[in-house]
């Protein structure tokens, strides 16, 4: 197994500053970071607005679900921290097993017995009815939108109680996402008796008290919430399995340099999203470490399928020979990111076209092929959040080298969050700079997600009705022979139509104090926070 650290060589930071901001964020009343051995203090980029795992309000809040919402079954961590974790990596969490039957459309899963929620009520059937239950009374949550839709999961009736500790979990066709998906913190089991206490004639869902207040059967129970600033967990003490910390506590630090002062001084044991051009300063001191691991990530050129000249196949083939990706990692990314080079993450794919070679003479060619010889005038918009703060630099990169076969890049910085995020799912934009990161590292999850028609995180156009087709059959095909070929087929149609362009491959990065360990990259993107201990 290798090392789940890379050091490098940086310059130190000021413990001082660092101290005074993490004053400012709150204090350090807890005794966070390495002060305290029961509390985990960490500081994330921004922190969730809201708990209720029906209504989607940023990744932050499914990261935050992690420590508090029981699933049915966990992804294993225990796999080499040298390998994504796969969908096929499961293990029994709240479920104690599990066996399909015939045909592939179903499964009965057996509930462990015994387990309890903060609030001392035992799960049984009725909690796992209930949870999938309360999914689906919102038609455009993360799970009957996406998660469960592409899993094949039947909405009408999802899971059957069979008793109280036996359920079958209904499929509309074979599905290779069936069980991985039940890892998924969104798809967490409520505990009904405690949720329904809080319902109302105009919330018969809770979703009031549910914004507030957390009810599962996970390691940590909610304690406060301050919306985009704090929140504390606390530990279920009825938690069925084993934890290290009995508190937690999340602060929000915009900041990136803010985040890797409070991790190199101490302040806090882990930090998310480090800033590329300060990763060496991490490894550089006496504190902490940057935890690189195997990720689905990729930062992409997305360009729109609305723009008549973007919209030809040709033209974005173009854009691919003529990005230099290579000088983008080095450059951009100080050697913490590989060119992506396929259509697809190649930790998802192995045997997999290439469409991204640089080739200036080809991109020119290509251009006079489709009847921009003199090249043509095209929007960039970009916007600091994703992919990072380094996105105007990497504007500017892409704008160099469009250049060079004549295509003018004119840039448009987008500056709240917010506003770029709706003009993303708008499909406003001409072309725009973002982050492609699937919640399941599956392929056919990938392929449906960004770039089937009717899919909701489909922001750039693309319609294509072979590749719709292709996209479909994967999802509803066993694994084996059939499905790669389906897959194949898939790939070339992308190789051919290059509707994404993506730019870089990015390894999972996360900042940790040398003092904390367990830590292993989740697909999800969020942490295994029982994992976790102090040395």
């Amino acid at each position: 197994m290798g090392s789940r650290f890379t050091r490098r060589v940086g310059v130190a930071t000021a413990t001082l500053t660092a101290a005074a901001l993490l004053a400012a964020c709150g204090g350090n009343d807890s005794g966070g970071g390495s002060g305290s051995d029961t509390t985990l203090t960490v500081a994330w980029s921004s922190t969730p607005t809201q708990m209720d795992p029906n209504e989607f309000t940023g990744l932050t809040w499914v990261y935050a679900l992690d420590a508090a919402m029981g699933t049915l079954l966990e992804y294993d961590t225990t796999v080499s921290e040298d390998e994504l974790v796969g969908t096929d990596d499961i293990v029994p969490a709240l479920a104690e097993s599990w066996e399909e039957d015939e045909g592939g459309t179903s499964y009965t899963i057996t509930l462990r017995k015994g387990v309890e929620s903060p609030y001392g009520n035992e799960m049984t059937a009725d909690d796992v009815v209930y949870s999938f239950e309360r999914m689906y009374s919102n038609p455009a949550s993360l799970q009957a939108a996406i998660l469960l839709k592409t899993a094949n999961v039947d909405p009408e009736k999802p899971v059957e109680k069979i008793d109280d500790y036996t359920i079958r979990y209904n499929l509309t066709a074979p599905s290779a996402l069936a069980m991985s998906v039940l890892a998924y913190p969104l798809v967490g089991i409520l505990d009904s008796t405690e949720v329904e206490k809080h319902a109302t004639d105009a919330d018969p869902w809770a979703a009031e008290w549910l914004a507030k207040n957390t009810a599962s059967f996970g390691a940590y129970q909610l304690e406060s919430l301050d919306p985009g600033t704090e929140v504390r967990f606390t530990a279920n003490e009825n938690y069925y399995g084993e934890r290290s910390f009995d508190d937690i506590v999340i602060r929000a630090v915009p900041e990136g340099s803010s985040r890797v002062q409070l991790l190199a001084s101490g302040e806090v044991d882990m930090i998310s999203e480090p800033p590329i051009d300060q990763l060496d300063t991490i490894n550089d001191s006496d504190n902490a470490v940057v935890s690189q691991m195997p990720d689905t990530n990729r930062h992409n050129f997305t360009v729109s399928e609305k723009s008549k000249v973007l919209a030809d196949p040709l033209v974005r083939q173009a854009l691919n020979y003529a990005i230099n990706r290579q000088g983008i990692v080095d450059s951009i990314y100080h050697g913490y990111a590989e060119p992506a080079t396929n259509p697809v993450a190649s930790s998802l794919w192995e045997d997999q076209p290439t469409v991204a070679e640089h080739d200036p003479e080809r991109a020119k060619d290509l251009l006079a092929e489709a009847g921009y010889a003199d090249g043509f005038t095209m929007q960039l918009a970009y916007n600091s959040e994703r992919p990072g703060p380094f996105a105007e630099n990497l504007a500017r990169l892409i704008q160099s080298d469009l250049a060079e076969v004549g295509i003018e890049v004119e840039t448009q910085a987008v500056p709240s969050n917010t506003d770029f995020e709706a003009g993303v799912a708008e499909q406003k934009y001409e072309a725009y700079l973002y982050t492609e990161r699937p919640a399941l590292p599956e392929i056919g999850y990938t392929l449906f997600l960004y770039l089937h028609s009717e899919s909701a995180l489909n922001s750039s156009g693309y319609d294509n009705p072979e590749f719709d087709k292709l996209a479909e059959q994967v999802l509803v095909t066993p694994a084996g022979e059939e499905r790669q070929g389906i897959i194949g087929d898939a790939l070339d149609v992308l190789a051919e139509n290059n509707p994404l362009v993506s730019l870089v491959e990015i390894p999972d990065l996360v900042g940790i104090a040398e003092s904390i360990e367990g830590y292993h990259a989740l697909p999800t993107g969020g942490w295994a926070f029982q994992d976790l201990s102090r040395k």
